[in-house]
């Protein structure tokens, strides 16, 4: 039976963590419509974690395989085919500073000539619809410096949205969001998830993370875990998960 996986890691070290690691490899797997979170303690290199997982960062050991092919082994053309399949999203991502959000939004499907038989125009048009089921509130019209900041997170999101990618990477996406549009936002990500988009994603709200994950990753300075399950790391008794579990049940999170 073929690999049905977008992303599969074996024996995964990423070589950027900011501290000396000597813990566990990952192995894991990301299939269509999975939702894999990576959680833990601050400072516990759970952005590096996501971004050698995405094949931005260098291993230290171990292989990324995006689509059966290995990251490693990706000329450059394949490497900007690939990114298309799998793009990350930092809380911060940066916008176009000379374009206004709708160019933003537009300009990496022209790149890449997404798709030569859809006319510029219904382009545009799939664009404002992406961009107004995330939020009809976004001023398109407005330059980046303009706009606050979980728009342009949001213009970022449906920028790489319109590329049609397999796995939707973010990290800490719910920084800059007050309550409301954080839940509005969640609904979204919800919605592309039953649509079949696979989502991995860094996040503080562990609440969230044991709502929607089908996987779960934790991190810490001494070891990475992996979960099939939410329940298999709610039954969890190490020491460090259980605690940080425990510790987070009753947060608040914003």
């Amino acid at each position: 039976m073929p690999d049905e996986s977008i992303i599969k890691c074996q024996q995964l070290i990423p070589r950027e963590l900011p501290f000396d690691y000597h813990g566990d490899a990952l192995d894991f797997d990301i299939a269509h419509g999975d939702v894999v979170s990576i959680i833990g303690p601050d400072y516990s290199g759970k952005g590096n974690w996501l971004r050698t997982i995405c094949g931005l960062e260098d291993t230290s050991s171990g292989s990324v395989r995006i689509k059966g092919i290995d990251t490693m082994d990706l000329s450059e053309d394949d490497w900007t085919k690939t990114r298309k399949k799998v793009p990350y999203l930092h809380q911060d991502t940066a916008l176009l500073s000379a374009a206004n959000g709708l160019t933003n939004v537009l300009a990496p499907a022209f790149y890449h000539q997404l798709d030569k038989t859809i006319e510029k125009a219904l382009l545009i048009e799939s664009a404002l619809e992406l961009l107004k089921e995330i939020d009809p509130e976004i001023n398109l019209d407005d330059l980046p410096a303009y706009i606050s900041k979980d728009h342009q997170f949001k213009i970022a999101v449906a920028r790489a949205l319109l590329l049609k990618p397999e796995v939707l990477a973010l990290n800490n996406p719910f920084a800059h969001f007050n309550p409301d549009s954080k839940q509005k936002f969640k609904d979204f990500l919800q919605e592309k998830i039953k649509q079949g988009l696979s989502l991995l994603i860094v996040t503080h709200d562990i609440d969230y993370a044991l709502d929607i994950s089908d996987k779960i990753i934790f991190a810490s300075r001494d070891n990475i875990i992996y979960f099939d399950s939410t329940q298999a790391i709610l039954d969890c008794d190490i020491p460090v998960v259980k605690g940080f579990i425990h510790k987070t049940e009753n947060k608040v999170w914003t």
